[in-house]
């Protein structure tokens, strides 16, 4: 897949290994938080332990069968690993699988996940975010069947007082591998150094964003809540692996600023409304915008 948003010597498959690299941390993290943990106190059992990593392992599993399916629809002669590695569909699903709530049913996940990246798949050209769209879909769709909730099992029999050692350790509520703030700290600060990602995009959501959450924070005087609002939900993961997606985001240098700008300022206004789904949606609709945004902004250059 040639495409004009990766101007790096980088090909798609040293990306999505620096990525996937940067991601097995946070992987590892969520599958304690998620899995080991409420193992140890009886809260689940076997699958339950296990869940976590089935996630990501399905995840992956369905993008290298997208790629699969759609060389044998064209008929590749390539070989299986040049298949796989084809298109970022693979990590799209762990990455998808990361930023769901553990609470998801599997069964439910695999059948949304497979179609929406298949469909992805004929799409001559990405004109959205298909992380965002996707986890957005299994979200929504948990939400009219049910009661969607990110906290595991151990969370929500719990009443629980976190400080910011507690969120940096990841013991805020989140996606499957989102919440240890330290991991995906250091993990940004690794990606920063790396000539194909889109450093502006987080660096920006992240200050909007945490600006006016402190803002309003301090205005409704719920101080003790900012650490929570900034957090919670998969946020920063969304901001820092999903809006980056490197064919559907803004590819000039303001392009990726202002990128960034609306997607932290969207997300505040989507937080206000329902926080679970605001980094997502935000992320989905500027990716939408993001052909015009570097049309304007070349423009004016």
């Amino acid at each position: 897949m040639k495409n004009i948003y990766l101007r790096s010597t980088y090909s798609i498959k040293n990306i999505s290994l620096k990525l996937f690299l940067c991601l097995t941390p946070l992987i590892a993290s969520g599958f304690y938080k998620n899995g080991i943990k409420l193992y140890i106190n009886n809260l689940v059992g076997i699958y339950g332990l296990l869940k976590p990593i089935l996630f990501v392992i399905i995840g992956f599993i369905i993008g290298s069968l997208v790629n699969v399916i759609y060389s044998k629809i064209n008929k590749s002669s390539d070989s299986i690993l040049d298949i796989v590695s084809s298109s970022f569909h693979p990590l799209y699903g762990i990455i998808i699988a990361s930023v769901i709530s553990i609470n998801t049913n599997i069964i439910l996940f695999i059948i949304i996940t497979f179609t929406a990246l298949l469909i992805s798949k004929f799409i001559k050209e990405t004109k959205y975010n298909v992380m965002a769209f996707t986890a957005l879909l299994i979200i929504l769709i948990i939400n009219l069947i049910g009661e969607f909730s990110f906290l595991n099992v151990y969370e929500s029999s719990r009443t629980l007082n976190l400080n910011t050692l507690d969120y940096l350790l990841g013991m805020g509520s989140g996606g499957v591998s989102t919440s240890n703030i330290l991991l995906l700290l250091i993990s940004l600060i690794f990606l920063l150094r790396e000539d194909y990602y889109k450093k502006e995009i987080p660096l920006y959501s992240i200050i909007i964003f945490s600006f006016l959450i402190i803002i309003y924070s301090i205005y409704n005087n719920e101080v003790g809540l900012i650490l929570e609002n900034i957090f919670s939900y998969g946020t920063l993961f969304s901001f820092i692996f999903i809006a980056t997606d490197p064919l559907s985001s803004s590819y000039t240098k303001k392009g990726k600023i202002t990128f960034g700008i609306l997607v932290g300022s969207i997300t505040f206004g989507l937080y206000l409304i329902e926080p679970s789904l605001a980094a997502l949606g935000a992320i989905l609709i500027v990716s939408l915008l993001y052909k015009f945004i570097d049309f304007i902004l070349l423009q004016k250059a």
